[in-house]
């Protein structure tokens, strides 16, 4: 009986041993924090480039399954537009082909690709509601997927502008009237997509949480749409008019500093001033509004 007890003496001091070990007095191991920052959220979710790209592209694909030209139905159906709506704009704003329709085609691609950006966001979180209740992810990597999507669409739609600068304004094609403001394009896209992510994921938890915010954000879009300088040029616009509808306009702005490199021309100053400011106060009171409700998303839903 003896001899037993000394033989389990030592696996008893093992075992009392390990109850008072804990993770953190094992070299090298840590333990890793079930709570997601919404800093964290943001990171991790961009860095799944791999999963938002695809999700995108296949949303695409799904939109126009079976269809023989795809998302350039998107691209007809503007061109169309464009075309109907650019006879009746030479006469009424006294331009000629050459410079409306290559204008009104430059803003109708970018205001698009905005627009349903923003209306998407409405539908962000309700419609991923299946997804994130059985699994836990980064809610970044939907609002990256919605972005990278409609700049797919974009692309696209891009193709009725070069026809129509083809078309009306051959002259301008040459060497010597590409101006290096053409560049301009790229970083205005850039700033154009970055504050996209912002407003899907503020919109999204805003339509999430309160489901009557999603028809009012349709028809302020509807409205923005003409008092925005996409269909007349903004310089026919002066006074306080002026000062509410084109330098108060961000949507404006935003389209600035893409229509007018496409165009060829320099994008006012005041367009990247409002852009960069925009993107400062929009991105700091989204990581606000994000580190706060993030957590309530999967209640909401």
């Amino acid at each position: 009986m003896r001899n037993r007890c000394a033989t389990n003496s030592p696996v008893r001091s093992v075992l009392e041993n390990a109850e008072n070990m804990t993770i953190q007095s094992v070299p090298g191991v840590a333990l890793r924090s079930l709570v997601t920052t919404a800093g964290e959220d943001l990171a991790d979710g961009f860095r799944q480039w791999r999963l938002w790209g695809r999700l995108g592209w296949l949303e695409v694909r799904r939109r126009y399954s079976r269809t023989v030209i795809g998302p350039f139905w998107s691209a007809i159906s503007l061109g169309m537009f464009v075309l109907a709506l650019g006879s009746v704009g030479t006469g009424l704003w006294s331009k000629s082909a050459s410079d409306y329709l290559p204008f009104l085609a430059a803003g109708m691609v970018v205001w698009l690709m905005i627009a349903n950006i923003v209306t998407e966001s409405c539908t962000l979180f309700i419609a991923g509601t299946n997804l994130f209740r059985q699994m836990r992810f980064n809610y970044s990597v939907m609002a990256y997927a919605l972005v990278w999507r409609n700049f797919i669409v974009f692309a696209h739609n891009l193709l009725v502008f070069v026809v129509i600068f083809l078309v009306f304004a051959p002259d301008r094609i040459a060497p010597n009237r590409i101006t290096p403001a053409t560049l301009l394009v790229l970083p205005g896209l850039v700033i154009v997509l970055v504050n996209s992510v912002w407003v899907s994921i503020v919109l999204g938890m805003l339509c999430l949480r309160f489901r009557d915010v999603q028809q009012l954000i349709i028809s302020l879009i509807q409205i923005s749409m003409f008092v925005t300088p996409i269909f007349w040029p903004p310089e026919n616009l002066q006074g306080a008019a002026r000062f509410v509808f084109v330098d108060f306009n961000p949507l404006y702005h935003l389209i600035d500093i893409v229509r007018s490199p496409l165009l060829g021309r320099l994008p006012a100053a005041e367009s990247y001033i409002a852009m960069v400011a925009l993107t400062i106060v929009g991105w700091w009171l989204t990581y606000l509004l994000f580190s706060y409700f993030r957590k309530r998303i999967a209640y909401w839903s």
